[in-house]
């Protein structure tokens, strides 16, 4: 069928080019669009003859063949070997076959053309109706999932890992989608979406090959973002993006997690350094992760004597060196290092902290989750 506003905006467009009249008719013979409006909405008997009949060319050499017709040449419209409707290009036969044969094709290239861009967008709008569903619908029903799956031709049984994409300069959202679809590597199962202007979500695919091992995603990532971190390193030595790294899954019921752990790391996570872009891996942080979700009110009851204990002045220094401490995996040299402090002063922090609190957790254990259990309930 022939959109009556595309069929108008084409004879709009060719009016400066063309003395002739030009009437666009539809699948029942109709005019819906023409260079004299006044047309528009009449029938047309020759168009209706070549929509139902085997004909796909009429010439009319007067007006008594068909009442209400002009002289002119009217033919068929095609698309994938249907009549879609009729071009009716008005004047003398003998002169304006080609003028009608270059106008048809025209036609029919335009309707090619807005066809493909509608089916890219119903693509794109189911696409993102189900990643939705995928990241934010806890309770989505597994068939309705597969089913939309299915129209849109996304295997379940592929392995993915979802990349959280986050801008923090103002490139647009699409020139980093376009940036990332251009790789190599990037495959029609790859699941690729625009959720917000300041975020791009992939969803990639992780090709299992034979005896390769789950911890090999990472390279594998890498590798898949690597012309995506030269193109933007080339254009700016500022921080620009950062690529959050979720966990891998099959399950579509499981891909809420995965999002989840990336946005997650979006919040917890510090914001890059100095590089134009940055990756962060969700499992570089599960501990992290497994105690921001431990119920704070128990581990404010386990503790409570303890923050008790804390002045309000040590406190703060108390989270600044189990922090640091924590984050170095309790080596006293880099966690100095990262305060800026002298090793002297860290070491002198360090035994203040195990005095109040009558630990040693460089050298236990079970003092060190002790202290990590603390620091968390604390933040």
């Amino acid at each position: 069928m022939i959109r009556p506003e595309m069929a108008q905006r084409f004879i709009d467009q060719i009016t400066d080019y063309t003395e002739y009249n030009i009437n666009i008719m539809n699948e029942s013979g109709v005019i819906i669009a023409s260079r004299d409006r006044n047309r528009i909405g009449s029938y047309h008997e020759a168009a209706d003859r070549i929509i139902k009949g085997k004909e796909n060319i009429i010439s009319v050499e007067d007006d008594k063949t068909f009442p209400g017709v002009l002289p002119g040449i009217n033919m068929a419209i095609m698309e994938d070997g249907k009549k879609e409707g009729v071009v009716g290009v008005t004047g003398d036969p003998a002169h304006i076959r080609e003028v009608a044969m270059v106008t048809r094709l025209a036609i029919e290239a335009m309707l090619k053309y807005e066809k493909q861009q509608e089916r890219i967008l119903l693509r794109r709008e189911r696409k993102e109706n189900f990643i939705y569903m995928l990241t934010h619908m806890e309770d989505a029903d597994p068939a309705e999932l597969r089913a939309a799956a299915a129209r849109l031709e996304y295997d379940e049984s592929i392995l993915r890992v979802p990349i959280l994409c986050r801008i923090l300069d103002d490139t647009p959202a699409e020139e980093l989608f376009r940036q990332i679809r251009a790789n190599d590597d990037h495959s029609t199962q790859d699941m690729t979406v625009i959720p917000d202007e300041k975020h791009v979500l992939v969803f990639r695919t992780i090709r299992e090959d034979p005896g390769s091992r789950y911890s090999h995603f990472r390279e594998k990532i890498l590798a898949y973002l690597d012309r995506t971190l030269l193109t933007i390193r080339k254009k700016t030595s500022k921080p620009s993006v950062v690529f959050y790294i979720g966990t891998p899954q099959k399950a579509f019921t499981q891909y809420i997690h995965a999002y989840r752990h990336c946005r997650w790391l979006e919040t917890n996570t510090a914001p890059p350094g100095d590089a134009a872009a940055e990756v962060i891996f969700f499992y570089d942080h599960t501990e992290e992760y497994f105690y921001s979700v431990l119920p704070k009110e128990e581990l404010h009851r386990v503790f409570y004597q303890y923050v008790l204990q804390l002045r309000t002045e040590d406190k703060a220094q108390f989270m600044e060196t189990a922090g640091a401490l924590i984050r170095n995996n309790f080596n006293l040299t880099g966690a100095a290092r990262e305060l800026y402090i002298h090793k002297n002063t860290m070491m002198y922090r360090y035994n203040k902290l195990k005095d109040l609190l009558d630990i040693d957790p460089v050298r236990s254990a079970a003092d060190r989750n002790f202290l990590v259990l603390l620091y968390y309930s604390l933040k």
